[in-house]
């Protein structure tokens, strides 16, 4: 008989426009990618809510989909009575933002299994926080990228103590480095020293502060250049704006637009240097793959990131909106540890971000949390 674990991750969130396995399945890969090896240690259910009901098997995990609603008040009772079946050791919930449905899945599973929520960048709710407040009696556990990141919500009393926090990654990636030099030629990188932005343009992303250091830098490094990758673009104009006013910046800034996911890793493996500017995120999937790829972090000095560079041993940082720390930092980069510190952020992938390492984190949080 098996003595391996039975592990459910269930997305609440109905995805309608989804009719098909596949697109489920595609959508939720960097946050599934955890699952293929912990199948070593566990028995893996993923449930999803899409407009299709059925059963679908891929890398060794068992796919289980359901129509829902996305309603506040609305309990999908088909779901959570197939996970009772199931007869679960521990549940992980994607998001906090469903207490209802919580607490009435631990209602049905009783108090055995182990209820946990993997935090996905959102904040406290104002009108409703009682309801999240009286979920937490009914949670065991919570999962977060960086430790820093439950601040609020131990200070609006969702969560009660630190204790039940873990840090652990909400997603991953399977992107790997290239050859630097063939990338190059891909991608028409031909920046002595190449820079690269992955993000949305909007405010949180902060593309001004990071224009503003690149100016002053860029001023007394003529050869070196930035790209920047966008898919959403609310500040397309602005910045653009802001590039043709620079004489520094017109010439060393390109803007590449949208990139097929697929082809990023030919990016990330051409650039030196990877770039954010963010004010705030709940964890850090474009620094991820950098980092996969040997892309040397430069980023903003939040908590998810701060973690992911293991506090500047794999990358470097500035405050956040701080364009003249940002320039200091980038004149301070050493050509002579580029390599070194390139190996640093693929070995802390490796090691605290990669689908195995995280796989390993939840099992060692589901053993912690057999003993409280």
């Amino acid at each position: 008989m098996s003595n391996k674990i039975k592990f459910i991750d269930l997305n609440y969130y109905y995805h309608s426009a989804f009719t098909a396995p596949g697109e489920a399945i595609l959508k939720h890969e960097p946050s599934n990618l955890f699952a293929t090896p912990l199948t070593r240690k566990a028995s893996i259910v993923l449930v999803k809510h899409i407009n299709y009901t059925g059963k679908q098997h891929a890398g060794g995990v068992s796919y289980q989909f359901f129509r829902s609603k996305n309603k506040f008040l609305h309990i999908p009772f088909a779901t959570h009575r197939f996970i009772k079946k199931e007869k679960p050791d521990m549940v992980l919930v994607q998001g906090l933002i469903f207490p209802l449905k919580v607490i009435a899945l631990r209602m049905k599973l009783g108090k055995h299994c182990k209820i946990v929520l993997q935090h996905q960048g959102e904040r406290p709710f104002r009108r409703k926080i009682i309801f999240q407040k009286m979920a937490d009696k009914f949670v065991d556990g919570y999962f977060f990228t960086a430790r820093g990141n439950t601040n609020e919500w131990i200070n609006a009393g969702v969560i009660r103590g630190k204790s039940k926090c873990y840090e652990i990654p909400d997603a991953s990636t399977l992107f790997c480095r290239q050859e630097k030099a063939v990338c190059r030629q891909r991608t028409g990188m031909t920046g002595a020293l190449n820079f690269l932005w992955v993000s949305r343009l909007n405010e949180n992303k902060d593309p001004f502060t990071v224009l503003s250091g690149f100016e002053k830098y860029f001023a007394g490094h003529p050869t070196a250049k930035l790209y920047m990758i966008y898919s959403e673009e609310p500040l397309l104009e602005q910045v653009k704006e802001r590039i043709l006013k620079s004489p520094t910046l017109k010439d060393r800034v390109i803007l590449v637009g949208r990139v097929r996911h697929d082809q990023l890793q030919d990016w990330y493996s051409a650039a030196d240097y990877y770039v954010s500017g963010s004010r705030r995120e709940g964890g850090g999937y474009a620094l991820t793959e950098a980092m996969a790829c040997g892309c040397i972090p430069v980023v903003s000095n939040i908590p998810p990131f701060m973690k992911s560079i293991d506090n500047g041993r794999a990358g470097y940082y500035y405050p956040a909106g701080d364009s003249d720390a940002l320039f200091q930092v980038l004149a301070g980069l050493d050509p002579g540890r580029q390599q070194e510190m390139s190996l640093a952020a693929q070995t802390q992938f490796r090691n605290h971000l990669s689908p195995p390492a995280i796989a390993d984190k939840i099992f060692a949080a589901f053993e912690d949390l057999k003993l409280k």
